[in-house]
């Protein structure tokens, strides 16, 4: 018979400070918060931003609860009902309903015709690449691959069109200590 220990000891550099007040449930969100933190970083997202997170699910909803906490304004998109109803009861956010409303037309209406600073595909489908690329502002706009998709999406872009328009494609993977520090805090302050 196997049984798991209440306390076990390990080194001083695996643990990382939360809380008291933050329950073991929530706790336990270290390692994905950990994930959006870097990929916010990495897409350097900045206060006052216009940024789009491209689905509702677990990870797109961490991603678009980190780069608010870190100042953007956000919009997300997502074709599912249920998702869709979570995401805007969480408040934060401006919640398109991608099966009824073209998603790029309606970032394109929310941000006053500019389209967004960045995008983060939270999904990892060829549609919603397209979907992402093509919300994104006229230059410097940043297109952030979020998680790998199988079957493998596909991503069609015009070289000169980004080298013109000076986008990037950020591809998102791997914290290190830093990111799990700032997602410990970022837990803590709820």
């Amino acid at each position: 018979q196997k049984r798991f220990a209440d306390y076990i000891v390990v080194d001083q550099t695996f643990v990382l400070p939360i809380s008291n007040d933050v329950p073991p449930e929530h706790a336990a969100f270290l390692e994905p918060v950990s994930t959006a933190v870097q990929c916010v970083k990495r897409a350097r997202i900045a206060p006052m931003e216009d940024v789009v997170v491209i689905g509702a699910g677990t990870m797109g909803l961490l991603n678009a609860q980190v780069a608010h906490a870190f100042g953007a304004r956000v919009i997300v998109t997502e074709v599912d009902a249920r998702k869709i109803e979570r995401a805007g009861s969480m408040g934060f956010a401006d919640v398109v309903d991608a099966a009824h409303e073209d998603p790029v037309e309606a970032v394109k209406r929310l941000t006053g015709g500019k389209g967004a600073d960045c995008v983060i595909a939270a999904v990892g489908a060829t549609a919603a690449y397209r979907q992402g690329y093509d919300m994104l502002k006229q230059s410097r706009g940043r297109l952030v691959l979020f998680p790998a998709g199988y079957p493998k999406p596909e991503l069609h872009v015009a070289p000169n069109e980004l080298h013109y328009r000076k986008i990037e494609i950020i591809g998102a993977l791997r914290r290190d200590r830093i990111d799990w520090l700032d997602a410990a805090k970022l837990i803590s302050k709820r």
